[in-house]
């Protein structure tokens, strides 16, 4: 028999004997569609095939095509046809084909499956050994700021004087070396780090009442040669003047860094600073030199020279002997296993940097607490193995329950999603059922209608505050009514504006206003600033209401700084244009203010009242041209902050302000060299301002500033 084949249309011959009553699966081999071949019931059921749901009549039971019912079905080859053996006619039934689709549990199956091979095979791997290196790293980044920090206290000078005084000990002759020798070390790093944290020698009771360590002294502590080692240090300090103080200011610097680091949450157990030749020769053969650390005298410390034998860790000396300068840390082995010092305390991982000074080198290092990492990897493992071994067991048990309860609310969910995605925001999903996925579906409803909700409010609160501070406010909200604020007031004002504004129209003005406007509001916003009100042309913004602020004062003042250099920016490109040009004057004051909502129903408006609005107000009025005036509420909340490309006076200007009987103390923040002076005489508007240089001693780096300490550096936002 010849049977074509539906989908390609192709002929083919069978052998109609080999048919098995129930049917037979043949393939068609040139497009390998699966064809069941079976007898069809009636009178001519010995002249009929149906295939593939189509009823075919045999036109030849002569004909033979050799086949055979194997498991898979045979390929069938295609002769041509001949005129001798035409296609035999045939009805073909059209049958309903269902769609072929994997089901929901199979795919939750599938899916389970993969997730637990991927875990197993890639994720975990990938995570055991990328998670904690990158932990490490960062925490190795922190230790380098840290030691750079530390190492740019030290100045060329000090360090190399530091460095003579070190190899002297080291190089010591008799009776300097028996000295050094003939009692323990303990007691020479004893009274050598109590002489420059304390400045004396304590008396015996306060020693043994603060001694951390009295236990490791051999033969019980003796204060006769503690004594005996503070003179020897005494005499050496002595025949080196400048040294001790030298070593006192830097000893203090490197127990302030750990205390800092201590409370950013950064542990690490000391900072030290080592001496290094840069040759294997004598003393340094096998060891280096210590010569300051961060450890308190009570504590087991090290005295200047103390030898520390470097056989183990060549590593930290490689860079020294090389004759390099950089950071360094501890080696990484494979890419993969950091090695640690592990003891009692901690899990300790060096980080070092190695600057040179006058032909030798010096080792800043610090060891942190790396617990984390090895926390981190052991925490991977567990968690992974753990999810492994759930997910296996209970895949068996929730793909049948969960098949049949998601399809539908899922489908609906998946509606409601893509119309909120396109943004409509009032579409309703229907509640199929009262359990899990029904109240999932009220919750969506309630969280679209939320985000409706929270759009609207950031659209509005966006126009008042910066976007960090609308986030903040959308999510904890804003006290409308009136309340106490711990804030920063700002007044600015354009000096001469009437006089400059007097023969332009009122459209003139008002364009010229909001061109200036539009320059230093996003500034107030940017740093976290409120723009309360304008009146006429000045600007009212607080910071730290309506939206609380622990760094107002700081924010403010840096606000400040910025804005005035806002206005060189624009008036040079305005004088560029031959446009007028407007100088302002900033003014200052923190302190409690009553933030509210004042009015009545008809209209309200947020602003603040008190006496720290009015000072403000007040800084402004004396300001000079240009620059920024603060009152002493602003200026103790930032005197140790460092504020860089500004000078803030440090002694205050008494300063008689209306409505006090009493001077205020006033502090000026300059912004640049310049001095502007409005000219009255002067002509035309676009010269209205005079322009002088004066040294005002601008700052741009902490250590430039000399007498004073600070904590931090004001961040100025970019």
């Amino acid at each position: 028999m010849i049977i074509q084949c539906e989908r390609c249309e192709t002929a083919f011959e069978l052998d109609a004997s080999r048919i098995k009553p129930k049917g037979s699966k043949v393939r068609c081999s040139k497009c390998r569609q699966v064809f069941t071949v079976r007898p069809l019931a009636g009178p001519d059921a010995s002249e009929e095939l149906f295939y593939d749901d189509a009823t075919v009549a045999i036109s030849d039971p002569l004909m033979r095509s050799g086949l055979t019912e194997p498991s898979e079905p045979p390929d069938v080859e295609h002769p041509p046809p001949s005129a001798s053996a035409p296609l035999p006619p045939f009805e073909v039934e059209t049958a309903k084909k269902k769609p072929r689709y994997t089901p929901f549990r199979r795919k939750l199956v599938y899916f389970a499956a993969a997730l637990i091979g991927f875990i197993a095979v890639i994720v975990i791997p990938v995570e055991i050994v990328y998670r904690p290196l990158e932990l490490l790293h960062q925490l190795i980044s922190n230790g380098e700021n840290l030691i750079a920090g530390v190492q740019a206290a030290f100045t060329e000078e000090e360090m190399a004087q530091i460095n003579r005084f070190g190899l002297e000990t080291i190089t010591a002759e008799e009776p300097d070396q028996a000295a050094l020798t003939a009692t323990s070390p303990l007691y020479y790093s004893l009274a050598f780090n109590m002489l420059l944290m304390e400045g004396t020698l304590l008396p015996e009771d306060q020693v043994r009442n603060r001694l951390e360590y009295i236990d490791e002294f051999e033969g019980g502590f003796r204060y006769a040669d503690l004594r005996t080692a503070a003179g020897y240090w005494a005499d050496r300090f002595a025949a080196r003047p400048g040294i001790r103080k030298t070593l006192q200011k830097y000893k203090a610097i490197l127990v302030e860094a750990k205390k800092n680091a201590k409370e950013a949450g950064f542990t690490i157990s000391e900072v030290y600073i080592m001496i290094d030749s840069g040759r294997k020769v004598g003393f340094f053969k096998d060891h280096i030199g210590y010569l300051l650390d961060s450890i308190n005298w009570w504590n087991i410390s090290t005295y200047i020279g103390e030898p520390y034998r470097i056989a183990g860790n060549e590593f930290w000396r490689s860079a020294a002997l090389n004759g390099r300068e950089g950071f360094d840390h501890n080696p990484i082995d494979y890419w993969v296993f950091p090695r640690y010092d592990e003891d009692a305390w901690g899990l300790w991982y060096s980080v070092w940097l190695t600057e040179e000074y006058d032909g030798v080198f010096d080792i800043f290092n610090i060891d942190f607490n790396a617990i984390r990492v090895k926390k981190l990897r052991m925490m991977i493992i567990v968690t992974a193995a753990g999810v492994i071994a759930v997910l296996a067991v209970l895949v068996a048990f929730i793909t049948r329950w969960l098949a049949g309860r998601v399809t539908k609310p899922i489908t609906e969910l998946t509606r409601g999603a893509e119309a909120v995605a396109q943004g409509d925001y009032d579409y309703v999903v229907p509640v199929l059922k009262e359990d899990e996925f029904g109240e999932l579906t009220r919750q969506f409803n309630v969280m679209t209608q939320g985000q409706k909700e929270r759009l609207n409010l950031m659209e509005t609160l966006k126009k008042f505050l910066s976007e960090d501070l609308a986030e903040r406010a959308a999510e904890s909200g804003i006290v409308i009514g009136g309340q106490k604020a711990d804030c920063t007031v700002m007044f600015t004002d354009f000096a001469g504006f009437s006089t400059i504004t007097r023969n332009m129209t009122a459209s003139e003005s008002v364009n010229v206003l909001n061109a200036y406007f539009d320059g230093l509001v996003p500034i107030i916003k940017k740093y976290g600033g409120f723009p309360d009100k304008y009146i006429g042309d000045a600007i009212v913004a607080l910071f730290g209401a309506p939206v609380p602020l622990t760094d107002h004062a700081e924010r403010a003042v840096a606000c400040a700084i910025e804005m005035q250099r806002k206005m060189r920016k624009m008036n040079e490109d305005r004088r560029r244009q031959g446009k007028t040009v407007f100088e302002m004057r900033i003014g200052l004051n923190s302190g409690e203010v009553i933030a509210g909502a004042i009015g009545c129903d008809q209209k309200l408006e947020y602003t603040s009242i008190g006496e720290t609005t009015n000072l403000a107000n007040r800084m402004e009025a004396i300001c000079e041209v240009g620059h920024v005036m603060i009152a002493e509420g602003t200026y103790l909340k930032i005197s140790e902050t460092f504020f860089r490309g500004a000078h803030i006076s440090v002694t205050p200007r008494q300063v008689a302000v209306k409505g006090y009987p009493e001077p205020v103390a006033t502090y000026r923040v300059w912004v640049d060299n310049l001095v502007i002076e409005k000219d009255m005489s002067s002509a035309g508007a676009r010269a209205f301002y005079r322009y002088t240089e004066e040294d005002h001693d601008i700052k741009y780096e902490p250590e430039d500033v000399e007498d004073r300490q600070f904590t931090h550096i004001a961040r100025f936002i970019d």
